[in-house]
């Protein structure tokens, strides 16, 4: 059957935009990025793990703006492994880190959350995220990290569900935490179970932060759906994703962690193994992770003499 001209324009007329919504969507896909620079307890030792979280979110939260804003300490990783062609990618025009809550398993602390432009125009690529999160990993002294792309879920190690709740305005770190809380108050599982926890993120080009994506922890589907419905609703956020009926559900994520074992690997052989690169690359790095451990250790010393908030406010120092 032959169409009419008018038939056949507004025929080019959808498919051009439909290859606007595709280009739209593709251009803006984003991989997340999340570590910790609270040290793992395998290094630091449980008393001293918890001398540290004892300080609270805030103050944590002031140590870590001090450590990224002050000290570079995620920017000189970066830098070591693009100089040392570990990576050639990742640019400040398609990553961008800041300070954001993230919770595993019952604790809150504050991350460096990285949002990468991973498709469209000079992306980061794959291979240097994952070297990018292994380094990171090995530099601040983490048992884990992770990284996933909410918008391919053949990215990275394996696919995961997950499901996002989203407040009006922006959301503090303690606001996250005190809503990763409340939702153990309607599923201990999804609090303090198994792999259950959160990355606070922005969505949509927002800078406000005032999102919390939440991987599937280690229960079903619907009981992961109807804890976090029930808790999103309950304080008036909204979750997502729905149905074409409304109902609430998941999509799906690429997901990596990233990680060592400092017990049986004291120096961070298996993020290492990741990472690759020169000697002189692992010298770098090596640098770099003492500076942490350093950075750690003079927290440490002012929680000990009960001066954090002086020590934050006028005696921090950057590591030499």
């Amino acid at each position: 059957m032959r169409m009419s001209r008018r038939e056949v324009t507004n025929r080019k007329i959808c498919w051009f935009l439909a290859f606007l919504l595709l280009w739209a969507h593709t251009a803006s896909a984003t991989t997340y990025l999340s570590v910790e620079p609270v040290p793992n307890k395998d290094i630091v030792g449980t008393d001293n793990l918890a001398a540290i979280r004892s300080i609270g979110y805030a103050n944590l939260e002031r140590w870590s703006r001090l450590l990224l804003d002050e000290c570079r300490v995620v920017d000189s990783v970066i830098d070591a492994l693009s100089a040392n062609a570990a990576i050639s990618s990742v640019t400040v025009t398609n990553t961008r880190v800041v300070v954001a809550a993230g919770g595993f398993e019952g604790g809150t602390n504050p991350s460096f959350v990285f949002t990468m432009q991973d498709s469209g125009r000079r992306p980061v690529t794959q291979v240097d995220v994952n070297v990018l999160s292994n380094a990171l990993g090995y530099v601040l002294n983490q048992g884990g990290t992770a990284h996933f792309s909410p918008d391919n879920f053949r990215a990275y190690a394996f696919p995961l569900d997950y499901a996002v709740v989203t407040f009006p305005g922006t959301l503090s770190g303690s606001a996250a935490q005190a809503f990763f809380e409340h939702l153990g108050t309607f599923d201990p599982a999804l609090f303090s179970g198994s792999f259950a926890g959160f990355t606070q993120i922005d969505l949509a080009g927002s800078t406000t932060n005032n999102s919390m994506l939440f991987l599937q922890p280690a229960v079903s589907k619907n009981r992961f759906v109807a804890g976090l419905y029930a808790a999103a609703t309950d304080v008036d956020a909204s979750y997502s994703p729905l149905k074409n009926n409304r109902e609430p559900t998941t999509a799906r994520a690429g997901v990596a962690f990233p990680g060592n074992d400092w017990l049986a690997f004291p120096n961070g052989d298996q993020y290492l193994a990741n990472v690759g690169g020169s000697a002189q690359l692992r010298s770098e790095l090596a640098t770099l992770r003492q500076r942490h451990l350093d950075a750690v250790a003079s927290l440490l010393g002012a929680i000990a003499r009960d001066r954090v908030d002086v020590y934050l406010a006028a005696q921090f120092k950057c590591p030499d």
